[in-house]
């Protein structure tokens, strides 16, 4: 292993030095200029010292503050947390159709998510609406999670202008712009466009996160054969070169802003040139992602638990399992799209948004430790029962049957129920997290606060209590 990360760390080095990186925003060219990186035209060619210099400013870890400090999380060392889906526009029923997705889909998913133990992260694009207006829908999407939950945000990429809106409406939550900044406290994930380039909404995005001191998941997602090489370390080496440029600019604008080396590289199916994140490539591209991340000390962001279904099915599930397992079992720091995505992330589904927290659960379940304390290696019992015995009529057992047995939310166990059954199950499941669900407290001071800061911003007080209404609907 440590070879192949030689070569592919040294590959991304020479990328950097010698084909360069296009980026699409001035201000930034000018900065590099001032640094010491050669810049042609819009091509910038950066120096492996001035690189590695600067990804080590980048912290290992670091503690993501919540509205609700309980929620607080840390991203980076040991640590594996999982978050939602991200950026479908689509949401998929149990027969495949389709439809565009709606703000009361959004806050439905936000609901689920604010519920749901596995899940330390809310907000994002959990579902981008369809019905509302264009210009404004990244502060609402950031507005409707901030009110149906108090856990840990996820933000919304944008220009300048769009960004800084949506900074200074999280800045409500802590008390004003001086607290805000000396904390991180709102996500933001950015995409580098393969290969080698960065639009000006991504270098947007950066600079105004840098400029706050809040953290950015870098994002380069490369699919092996279209847009990025189809021998996957090569692949992976186009990837890492994007997103150490990135993590290179982000530290030369904020020394010591933390950041996340989030490699989400593709596998590619080249009958259609659609992406493939089912084929086992992607999964064993996250191995390598995960591995990189730890010998640059840096916090890491891959895998998931996505499928090129296009509806719930088999496949999805195979599919799934193996990259969600692939994500936890190499210590994946922080996994988006953990619930949700069916389609090569084309769409979001309720369903398989509960089947795949219940695959969290299984995954945590296997992977914890046995227990040896106490009188779990009870001898007396062995004796008690002795050989040809039934253990299930022992009162240890009968203690224990509801608290370490693993008992499964949806799942039909053993009965020849039809397939209908599951999804019933599902469903019900889904309708008990809504029923359960209470909107987190939030101060009426800081409500109007927000609200008004709304309003400002060209967003009309209907919509806005439209907003509150669907969150304090059970369905």
């Amino acid at each position: 292993m440590q070879a192949t990360l030689n070569a592919i760390h040294n590959q991304a080095l020479k990328i950097l030095e010698t084909v360069g990186i296009e980026l699409f925003q001035a201000e930034i060219l000018g900065r590099l200029r001032n640094d010491g990186v050669s810049v042609d035209g819009c091509r910038a060619f950066f120096p492996p010292q001035l690189v590695m210099e600067a990804i080590g400013q980048a912290p290992e870890a670091f503690t993501l503050q919540a509205r609700n400090r309980s929620h607080d999380t840390k991203i980076g060392g040991s640590e594996v947390n999982c978050a939602p889906g991200y950026g479908c526009a689509a949401v998929c029923a149990p027969d495949g159709s389709r439809r565009d997705a709606r703000m009361d889909d959004y806050v439905r998913f936000a609901k689920l998510v604010h519920q749901c133990p596995h899940l330390v992260i809310n907000g994002g694009i959990l579902a981008q609406p369809s019905d509302v207006p264009a210009d404004k829908s990244h502060l609402l999407m950031i507005y409707a999670a901030m009110l149906s939950s108090d856990k840990c945000l996820m933000g919304v990429p944008g220009h300048t202008a769009q960004m800084q809106a949506i900074m200074d409406l999280a800045a409500f939550t802590c008390g004003g712009q001086t607290a805000f900044r000396a904390k991180p406290r709102i996500l933001t994930l950015v995409n580098t466009t393969s290969p080698l380039r960065m639009d000006a909404m991504t270098l947007d995005s950066m600079l105004v996160a840098a400029r706050h001191n809040q953290p950015l998941i870098i994002s380069p997602s490369p699919a092996a054969g279209s847009t990025g090489p189809i021998d996957l370390a090569a692949n992976v080496a186009l990837a890492t070169a994007e997103a150490l440029a990135a993590i290179t600019i982000v530290q030369l604008v904020n020394p010591g802003n933390p950041v996340i080396f989030g490699l989400q590289c593709l596998g590619a199916d080249l009958r259609s040139g659609n992406i493939a994140v089912g084929s086992p490539a992607y999964a064993r591209q996250l191995k390598i992602t995960a591995a990189l991340a730890r010998r640059y000390r840096l916090p890491s962001r891959c895998g998931g638990a996505p499928t090129d279904a296009p509806a719930l099915s088999a496949q999805s599930g195979y599919e799934s399992m193996l990259n969600l397992l692939a994500s936890f079992e190499h210590g994946v720091n922080l996994i988006v799209h953990s619930a949700g995505t069916l389609g090569a992330f084309s769409a979001i589904s309720y369903e398989k948004f509960i089947m795949d927290i219940e695959m969290i659960a299984m995954v945590k379940y296997y992977r914890s430790d046995l227990d040896v304390d106490g009188d779990v290696l009870d001898l007396g019992l062995i004796q008690d029962v002795g050989p040809g015995g039934l253990f299930l009529n022992q009162m240890d057992t009968v203690r224990k049957c509801r608290s370490h047995a693993w008992d499964s939310a949806v799942n039909l166990g053993g009965t020849r129920a039809p397939e209908a059954a599951y999804l019933d199950r599902i469903t019900a499941r889904q309708q008990a997290m809504l029923d359960a669900y209470v909107p987190p407290a939030m101060d009426p001071a800081l409500r109007k606060d927000v609200d008004d800061f709304m309003v400002r911003k060209g967003v009309d007080m209907p919509r806005l209590e439209q907003i509150g209404q669907l969150i304090g609907r059970s369905t």
